[in-house]
């Protein structure tokens, strides 16, 4: 079913909740290698408020393929541990159960595809078709088969697979090393619950039909895409390596805190929808479609960014009292959680407690 939704979580920006984008470095910046074999790994953050200590381990992904990281540090801190705190899922859907789903296979992969049996080549500008020739023929192959998708559902593709390609898929989840660890020293777990929330679509199949003509803008947003591709990797690239080596400066200087509605602006699928219809201009583009979407879209930023803030709470809450009950806690942050401004450590620090960084 995660194919069939695909196309309308995309749309409404679910996939970027919590989003942070990488800034351009220049091209010296880069690194052109993938980091595999065995690592030294992460440096674990340092929390602490008297003699109680928690120790804070970054998840980042994607990691590369083949990367292992020696993990004896991690080990001893879990070992040491009373518990193990995980932070909580956020997940958000739309209000459509599988049967309903089922009857939106088809004007689904209509959705996705170029309307009037046309293909890319057709709607491209030449020189942009010619760019998105070398790329597909770099990552895809000869990739017929997505000449006849839309421009937003190639640059998926594309983007997909371009990360496969650099080997920046299939690499270690961090969550499941740090479970097994735990599993092996017998130390108990915290879970938290996930924090849901459920997006109201009123008229799903309006809102895919209404996706099938093609936007000028959809075309123009996968022309500045091109470009970005491939730079796009070798930032991603950077960031793999900075957090293998435990390199946090390096990790804070790509990062830069993105909203989901920045998200979803950056982002090609919702001029598919009917134009930009984040801001659209007045007396164009107003039909009941353009403004059920940009409702919709609206909803979705409000639904995030009120779901982001009870887990946020939640894992503070559960942080401050194992930290009060144990010697020792070991927990799992997401990366970007621990480096924003606004984040949970930040949170701790207002709160009194000691923070240190990795050394």
């Amino acid at each position: 079913m995660s194919r069939l939704f695909a196309l309308l979580i995309i749309a409404i920006g679910l996939l970027t909740l919590g989003a942070y984008a990488a800034e351009e470095p220049s091209q010296d910046e880069l690194e052109t290698v993938v980091v595999t074999g065995e690592v030294p790994g992460p440096g674990l953050w340092k929390v602490s408020k008297g003699d109680h200590v928690m120790w804070v381990l970054a998840s980042y992904s994607p990691l590369p393929r083949g990367m292992t990281w020696r993990s004896g540090e991690m080990e001893a801190r879990i070992a040491e541990s009373q518990e193990v705190l995980y932070a909580p899922y956020v997940n958000i859907r739309p209000d459509i159960g599988m049967m309903r789903g089922l009857t939106l296979k088809s004007a689904t992969n209509k959705a996705a595809k170029l309307p009037d049996g046309k293909t890319l080549k057709d709607v491209l500008p030449a020189a942009d078709y010619a760019k998105w020739t070398v790329l597909r023929e770099k990552y895809l192959g000869t990739g017929d088969y997505v000449e006849t998708r839309r421009p937003a559902t190639a640059m998926r593709l594309l983007r997909m697979y371009a990360l496969r390609k650099n080997e920046l898929q299939g690499g270690p989840n961090v969550r499941e090393v740090v479970d097994d660890a735990r599993k092996k020293h017998k130390v108990d777990p915290v879970w938290l619950p996930t924090v849901r929330r459920t997006v109201n679509l009123e008229d799903p199949r309006g809102m895919l039909e209404s996706m099938q003509e093609l936007q000028p803008a959809e075309v123009e947003c996968f022309s500045r895409e091109l470009d970005r591709v491939e730079p796009d990797v070798e930032r991603l690239k950077v960031l793999a390596s900075a957090w293998s080596l435990g390199d946090t400066e390096t990790q804070r200087s790509l990062f830069r805190h993105m909203t989901l509605r920045d998200a979803i602006r950056e982002g090609c699928v919702h001029f598919a929808l009917g134009g930009a219809v984040m801001h659209p201009t007045p007396g164009e583009g107003n039909s009941a479609d353009a403004e059920h979407i940009q409702k919709l879209l609206e909803d979705s930023i409000k639904l995030s960014d009120e779901a982001t803030l009870q887990a946020q709470l939640a894992w503070l809450e559960a942080a401050q009292a194992a930290l009060a009950r144990n010697k020792s806690t070991f927990a799992v942050l997401g990366l970007a959680e621990m480096l924003s401004q606004d984040g949970h450590l930040e949170k701790l620090r207002a709160l009194g407690y000691t923070v240190e960084e990795p050394q």
